[in-house]
């Protein structure tokens, strides 16, 4: 123990004593301490109580000079329960222990209530996880110990008091409050845990008046002086339906729109909620009225995401219809049927999706930023490296700092965050903004500065409370699917011994996202490679590509258990060796099949084991039951990080009985990824709407897609399920809360993650202050700041300019990724519609087999019909897709299933994208096909 430990103990030993029962964990220690001292423990408790017994025990503990005895010390507390005490020693942190005072002082001043009211062996059950096993068996045994029957029960219920008020645990004011009424006690109209505590008067604590823990730490959110990122309330004025009619706007509203109503490219930050996107629609009103006679405005309007381009085309329509403008919207979904131009030219407000106007400028269509007299950038954060936002303005300012002599559009940035990139410091922070502004082009930061108390009563900032929730004890799921992705490894490793290199590094952690990493790049090494031996490169090859992708498989399921319930992990692994089955089957597979198939019944009975609970779904349905119990229309935001965590978490919520007031919808992003196809913008549209628009969809389970942009007025909880980013994304997530008394949960089992959320807050409070810092700036010196800028990135852009590469017109081999046994060549390889690829031949046909698609559907001019895989013998690699295409009956293929072999060199490469595969591309002509 160092000094440092020894002074931190002394200094917290009053909340130490409050909280432990020493006698608890002598049997923890016994190596530790003297007999005599133990016993002498044990009587200071029976004489006078636990509060002297572990003044005494502390004392005696600091008395210790062997090494290693405050490990000891942290560890017995941990077994025999105290985690909430043990994570505040190992922290120094006892605010968590600090912030149940109120809870503590109130259930000792309703004593003789509880005593009179309450029957302990009726509610034990349901607060046992509040308590040490051993208080639990002790309050059992007083009540019935007792002589007379409500005697014993008032003795047990002074017991369950006494121990409540020591308890360490997290939730027990909301657990035992969750008890009562499910016991139907009069006590519970009592016991309200979050009103009535502002009258209770904090007194001195008697010894066996206690302190209590909660692994919930409510961070207290200062308002900043401009209140720069405060978050939303009610609905804000861009997203009504009534935007037919003349709104009226807020004088915070006008403030944030003056500079741009005065023709400056401004950067407007305030909060979400707040109704940017209507100080937007001020902004091109007046720039529309406004435009000098004779000549002819024309507004663009940028969103990233698609539902968030939905949602502005939609607004800016039917704001804008009333005045005889004419509006129009292209995305990506849109694009093929329409000619961009045709569109930016007959339209006076086009609403894009970035990429959209990026293609078109490189491909000529739309010959300069000059045919817009206005842009505006929402979430323009954004505009960084090669972002599309980025990607247009380097036109807007080599057009600029070339002097060319076209006029350039206005430029208006909004976003509800500026962020403050990797800065730690106030003045890092304000280069970083300035970086912005120059990327921009902006002038003048446009915050609410004048009318801040307006905004506060629009605007309602959530309660922010974290919560640190323990792990699984012990975890038998873990240690046997570990035990198989050893074997595994050790399998590869034997395949090839040059290979066997990259199967030999010490200290991978299963489970993780490291290890998800290290194994692609070593999938990755083995496909490409080479052997003289043809023959024996394809069984080394094969091999590891199945022993790869089998631990990538367990990987997965290790994370899933981590965040979900086990038998969403299980089934995820008995889907995939369902699959394995199906396909080729070879004797490798047998063998992997086998060895999972001799762990699957002790798999399932770990699985089904109710005592492997996840103590993180165990704290969601605790959030959950106790917000909608105290306000029945709340609406919830789910955050987490995967679509597989989506579709696990909304089965354990329609599977949980005391959840069934919850109707989860879903909302992912439109992408593939490799475990999951992404939803389609019917389906996004859809779903927004319904959580919008109907009170019996309460609840919303969202990745990413969410947290950015999406208009959910109507939502006032946000929880944050392992989730966490930058403090860009921390604002516009906790934004997500809008209504009045809104509340965000960050839950986590990892300290890290709290300690980055707290980082995150400090920054949110550095960039308030360097916003602050460079308003107090003269506009001369801003400018002359963002030029210096803008010159300096120009110079490093154009010195580090790569001329697009030239494609290589020499004909190579696709090889299966799988078996490398020859599947095409490139001079065979015709692009359909732009985007897919397809081979032309009767001989390609022969080396695959064809089996019916899953999920046939109709998508643009192709009607999905089977899947292809590789013909070989063992390999049954999956191709593509078989396609009916206008009268065509034709294969799609997808790069990243293959290997490229140049023919002249040997060498092989692999390719996950088609853009990242510089070959000469032949678009398809239905002429070659009849011949």
């Amino acid at each position: 123990m160092t000094a440092e430990q020894r002074q931190n103990l002394l200094a917290f030993r009053d909340y130490i004593k409050k909280i432990l029962d020493p006698t608890y964990i002598l049997s923890y220690l016994s190596s530790w301490l003297q007999d005599d001292e133990v016993q002498c423990i044990q009587a200071e408790k029976n004489n006078k109580g636990p509060m002297e017994a572990a003044s005494l025990f502390l004392r005696y503990l600091l008395e210790l000079q062997t090494e290693g005895w405050f490990r000891a010390f942290l560890d017995a507390l941990y077994h025999a329960g105290y985690c909430g005490l043990c994570e505040a020693i190992e922290s120094w942190d006892f605010q968590k222990i600090e912030k149940l005072e109120e809870h503590r002082l109130l259930l000792r001043r309703l004593e003789p209530e509880f005593k009179a009211t309450v029957s302990p062996t009726d509610i034990l059950s349901d607060i046992a996880e509040c308590l040490i096993k051993q208080e639990c068996e002790e309050i059992a045994q007083v009540n019935q110990c007792q002589i007379c029957f409500t005697k014993g029960r008032m003795a047990g219920a002074e017991k369950m008091v006494e121990c409540l008020t020591r308890s360490d645990k997290e939730n027990w004011p909301k657990v035992l409050q969750l008890a009562l009424e499910k016991d139907n006690s009069r006590f519970s109209e009592l016991w309200i845990v979050d009103k009535g505590f502002k009258g209770v008067e904090r007194k001195a604590v008697e010894d066996d008046g206690t302190e209590t823990s909660s692994i919930q730490i409510f961070i207290q959110e200062e308002p900043e002086c401009p209140n720069l990122s405060q978050n939303p309330g009610p609905p804000s004025e861009a997203s009504s339906n009534n935007l037919h009619s003349p709104l009226k706007p807020r004088n915070y509203q006008l403030e944030l729109a003056f500079p741009a109503k005065n023709g400056k490219n401004t950067i407007i930050c305030a909060p979400t909620g707040c109704g940017k996107t209507f100080v937007s629609l001020l902004i091109c009103e007046h720039h529309l009225k406004n435009f000098p006679c004779g000549q002819k405005a024309k507004v663009v309007f940028f969103a990233n995401q698609i539902p968030v381009y939905e949602q502005q085309a939609t607004v800016f329509s039917r704001y804008f219809e009333r005045f005889g403008y004419s509006i129009a919207s292209v995305s990506g979904a849109t694009s093929d049927n329409v000619s961009v131009q045709h569109i930016i030219e007959n339209n006076d407000i086009i609403i894009l999706t970035p990429q959209i106007l990026v293609n078109n400028l490189n491909n000529g269509a739309i010959p300069s930023l000059s045919v817009f007299t206005l842009m505006i950038f929402d979430e323009c954060h954004n505009t960084s490296k090669n972002h599309p936002y980025n990607q247009i303005m380097f036109r807007y300012l080599d057009h600029k700092l070339g002097k060319l002599p076209d006029p350039l559009p206005q430029v208006i940035g909004l976003t509800a965050s500026v962020g403050v990139g990797d800065a730690k410091t106030v003045e890092e922070a304000m280069q970083h903004i300035c970086r912005l502004s120059a990327a921009l082009d902006a002038s003048v930061i446009s915050t609410v500065r004048r009318n801040v108390e307006e905004l506060e009563q629009v605007v309602y900032k959530p309660q922010k409370i974290s919560r640190k929730v323990k792990s699984r004890t012990s975890n038998t799921f873990k240690c046997i699917v570990s035990q198989l992705m050893k074997e595994t490894e050790t399998l590869a490793k034997n395949v090839s011994k040059e290979l066997g290199k990259l199967f030999q590094i010490q200290n991978r952690e299963f489970g993780t996202q490291k290890y998800e990493q290290w194994i692609v790049a070593v999938h990755k090494a083995c496909t490409v490679f080479q052997m003289p031996d043809k023959e024996e490169e394809s069984r080394v090859c094969r091999a590891l590509f199945l022993y790869t992708s089998h631990l990538r498989k367990y990987n997965d399921a290790l994370i899933i258990s981590e965040d979900a319930q086990m038998k969403d992990a299980l089934n995820y692994l008995k889907a995939f060796f369902h699959e394995v089955r199906e396909a080729a089957f070879d004797e490798t597979e047998q063998d992997l099949t086998r060895r999972f198939e001799e762990k699957l019944e002790e798999l399932e009975k770990v699985s089904r084991d109710p005592s492997n609970e996840n103590p993180k779904l165990r704290d969601l349905y605790l959030i959950l039951q106790e917000e909608y119990h105290l306000k029945p229309e709340t609406k919830t935001i789910l955050f987490v990080k995967t679509r597989a965590l989506v579709d696990a978490l909304k089965k354990w919520i329609e599977e949980n009985p005391a959840l069934s007031f919850l109707k989860p919808g879903i909302l992912t992003g439109r992408g593939k990824t490799s475990q999951a196809t992404g939803m389609t913008l019917p389906a996004q549209k859809c779903v927004l709407e319904a959580f919008r628009a109907s009170r019996d969809n309460n609840i919303l389970i969202a990745t990413s897609v969410a947290d950015e942009g999406i208009d959910i007025a109507e939502c006032n909880l946000v929880i944050l399920y392992e989730y966490v980013g930058n403090v860009i994304k921390m604002i516009q997530t906790r934004g997500r809360g809008r209504a009045r008394d809104s509340k965000c949960f960050l839950l986590t089992s990892s300290a890290d993650v709290i300690e980055k959320e707290k980082a995150n807050m400090v920054k949110e409070k550095i960039m308030n202050e360097s916003i602050l810092r460079l308003q107090t700036w003269d506009e001369m010196k801003f400018e002359k700041m963002v030029r210096r800028i803008q010159l300096d990135e120009k110079f490093l852009r154009d010195s580090q300019h790569k001329p697009q590469p030239v494609p290589d017109k020499e004909n190579k081999k696709l090889l299966c990724g799988k078996c490398k046994t020859f599947a095409c060549y490139t001079a065979d390889i015709r692009v359909v519609e732009k985007s897919h690829y397809t081979v032309l031949g009767n001989a390609f046909k022969e080396r695959f087999v064809c089996k019916p698609h899953p999920k046939p559907k109709i998508f643009d001019s192709f009607e999905k019909k089977a899947k292809i895989f590789c013909a070989k013998q063992n390999c049954s690699h999956d191709w593509g897709i078989f396609v009916r295409y206008k009268t065509f009956e034709i294969p799609v293929i997808k790069i990243e299933s293959f290997v490229v072999e140049d023919i002249v060199s040997g060498v092989q490469s692999r390719h996950s994208k088609w853009k990242d595969f510089h070959f000469q591309r032949l678009q398809f002509d239905p002429a070659e096909m009849s011949t």
